[in-house]
């Protein structure tokens, strides 16, 4: 796929960044959205892990998003990988508090990507290649819906549960 704004050379086009005017998200997989993170240099961690072993010890591991979906955009459906700084935008809360959502409502993380799906969003994109396949890795989102509420709002609105941090 040729990116809008990229040269030929293969430097260029790893770097090179592709935004859509608009993307639908056609579907979301929240099987495996997040995982652990040493939060000094962003390694990832084995799940229970109690610190990294690259740096050391340090502080204890961050769980952080890697959420896989797939958006449409005017003439194709594309997976892309959101790491955490996309994510959030989305989700509207960290990682450690949408894995404690899902552990305390049954058929939440379900209901997580069904109401995900439909978003309308533009997606800055970047494409890397990850063994035999070439993958794409969302730069940033903005949804383009007015009234957009995040996914954590909507799922606490479903189940009927309070936001655990006051507002200030």
């Amino acid at each position: 796929m040729a990116l809008v704004g990229c040269s030929n050379g293969e430097a260029a086009a790893a770097a090179a960044t592709w935004t859509p005017p608009y993307c639908t998200i056609v579907a979301a997989d929240m099987s495996d959205f997040c995982y652990l993170s040493c939060p000094r240099c962003e390694r990832a961690l084995p799940d229970h892990a109690n610190a990294c072993a690259a740096c050391g010890g340090g502080p204890a591991p961050a769980r952080v998003y890697r959420l896989l979906v797939s958006v449409a955009t005017h003439d194709r459906v594309i997976p892309v990988v959101l790491f955490d700084r996309a994510a959030r935008v989305l989700v509207g809360c960290p990682a450690e508090e949408l894995a404690c959502f899902f552990a305390a409502n049954a058929g939440a993380a379900r209901a997580a990507e069904e109401a995900l799906q439909g978003e309308m969003c533009r997606v800055a994109m970047r494409a890397f290649v990850k063994g035999d396949a070439e993958s794409f890795r969302a730069v940033s989102v903005v949804p383009l819906r007015d009234g957009f509420r995040s996914l954590i709002d909507t799922l606490r609105e479903l189940y009927c549960t309070a936001d655990p941090t006051p507002a200030t």
